[in-house]
């Protein structure tokens, strides 16, 4: 099968790329494949990322061989210049661009010959690098979660939750992508198994007033709230979870399990100013009282509708 040349974002790690380019590559054409390493230092790194480039030569024996530029550094870039180049290779030239030319050259060719001579080391190490990431990758879509763990040691977090469960192996990515819509209604999809209905909209709260808010008539006009509390806008999540609700027990056991879920999905999940409301229950429950249904259990709203 012919390789087709891939592009990758350029905020994606080059670790985390390799890692799944590498083997798909390999199985797509049938055989291992030679790859070259070009390693562009770090400089450009904190500004642009990663920005992986791979390029796709064909050889004569028609193997493809497969090239990754990366900004990374190489052995050359982390030892000392001085290793490699005198410290006084420039002194001296002030003006004479001519001699700056061809000193500079000189210098290329030493790095360049420095470079060439590490390159078996730096392919090595970063071979490393990526089959370390290929082991993580197993790890993590294998469902263990040791980096979740890691992340929350210490907070209590009750796995025996069906919805904190769900959304657990979530964690890892919240550094980048908490409090962003995508990521916060996939997370609530597989909290509920995609059994809710699930909203963003703006509302207003009622917030109590408290010792740090002014309420005093000592003030200025703009300065002061009547009554208890004040009117604030913010972000809501609703979700309205569809399930039926067969015994007193498991409506309380629902209730308890939610309100745990809430509390943790808001403090891990959701951006400050934004907060999430569920309700559960079967909308479809005909509202009728019959035998059948009583053995089951009939609960306002949950389990039957007021119309």
């Amino acid at each position: 099968m012919k390789l087709i040349k891939p592009v990758f974002p350029k905020e994606l790690d080059a670790d985390v790329a390799m890692s799944v380019l590498i083997p798909n590559a390999e199985s797509m054409a049938g055989e291992s494949l030679p790859y070259i390493y070009e390693f562009q230092g770090v400089s450009e790194r904190t500004a642009l990322g990663d920005n992986l480039k791979v390029d796709l030569k064909q050889r004569q024996n028609k193997t493809t061989s497969v090239k990754f530029s990366l900004k990374r550094d190489s052995l050359y870039h982390i030892l000392p210049e001085y290793l490699f180049h005198p410290l006084d290779h420039y002194l001296g030239i002030e003006g004479d661009s001519e001699e700056f030319d061809k000193r500079y050259k000189e210098q290329e060719e030493q790095k360049n010959k420095a470079l060439t001579y590490f390159k078996p080391f730096d392919r090595h190490f970063h071979q490393l690098r990526v089959s370390y990431q290929e082991w993580l990758n197993e790890k993590i879509l294998s469902g263990n979660r040791f980096l979740s763990d890691f992340i929350t040691e210490g907070q209590n977090v009750n796995l025996d939750n069906p919805f904190i469960n769900a959304v657990y192996g979530c964690i890892p990515w919240l550094r980048d992508f908490r409090g962003n819509d995508d990521m916060i209604s996939t997370a609530l999809s597989f909290a509920f198994k995609g059994s809710a209905d699930i909203e963003k909209c703006r509302t207003e709260i009622s917030i109590p007033l408290t010792d740090n808010i002014h309420h005093e008539v000592d003030g200025r006009l703009e300065d002061m709230f009547c009554g208890p509390s004040y009117m604030e806008g913010t972000d809501v999540w609703k979700v309205y979870f569809h399930t039926e609700i067969g015994t007193e027990e498991k409506l309380a056991l629902l209730k308890s399990q939610i309100e745990e879920f809430t509390e943790f999905f808001s403090m891990w999940f959701l951006s400050l100013g934004t907060s999430l409301e569920v309700e559960f229950g079967d909308r479809d429950a005909a509202p009728l009282l019959t035998e059948t249904r009583k053995t089951k259990g009939v609960f306002v709203d949950y389990s039957t509708q007021l119309i």
